[in-house]
């Protein structure tokens, strides 16, 4: 999937995070997506294969669309699916993918704290690619897919879904360990539970 969002709709952002702390004139800001197949969430060890798989080729594809979009003439740079900044010892991306996609129409951030496409639940996985070229950005979809049925909030083991206003990413950090510089996650309740989990 592709959808683009115009930089300048990012400003609630914080400072460092946005487009334009990324890419000087930066003017919009192209969302990559690729779903993962429902048959992942089987298992730990086939979810954390496929998951890590993924990160990967989202981060490969937005150098490759980075790059046709120089020999354009006009600068362009990848957002890769995983890593960024630390800041305070955590590591963040270097602008919000989830919140990207959102602006560009691709989904909408549900309950669960995970963006929420129509035709692929919440499997998709993403990059960006920022750019000053001035393109047309997507509508940002309105209807939403999250009904509040909290199945999410009742799942989740640490309890990092409690707070609505709040998404304790902190509470998650027990259920996933770093082998071989690779994450291996041991949770994934809050996709599975969801009853759009794929686009259901």
């Amino acid at each position: 999937m592709v959808g683009i969002a115009a930089s300048k709709d990012f400003g609630l952002a914080p400072d460092g995070f946005k487009p334009s702390d990324n890419l000087e004139g930066c003017l919009s800001v192209i969302v990559l997506g690729s779903p993962l197949p429902q048959e992942v969430l089987g298992s730990v060890t086939e979810y954390t294969v496929n998951r890590n798989a993924m990160l990967n080729q989202m981060t490969n594809t937005a150098k490759e669309v980075a790059k046709r979009i120089n020999t354009d003439g006009y600068k362009a740079k990848a957002v890769s699916a995983s890593g960024g900044k630390t800041v305070d010892g955590k590591m963040y991306g270097h602008i919000s993918l989830k919140h990207a996609a959102e602006l560009a129409g691709i989904g909408l951030i549900t309950r669960n704290y995970l963006l929420t496409n129509h035709q692929y639940g919440n499997l998709l996985w993403l990059s960006a690619v920022l750019t000053n070229a001035n393109l047309i950005p997507d509508k940002k979809a309105l209807n939403n897919i999250c009904d509040n049925c909290n199945k999410c909030v009742k799942a989740c083991p640490s309890g990092a879904l409690d707070d609505p206003t709040s998404f304790v990413s902190k509470g998650c950090s027990k259920f996933f360990t770093l082998v071989n510089k690779k994450f291996e996650i041991k949770c994934f309740a809050c996709r599975k539970v969801c009853p759009y989990y794929f686009g259901k």
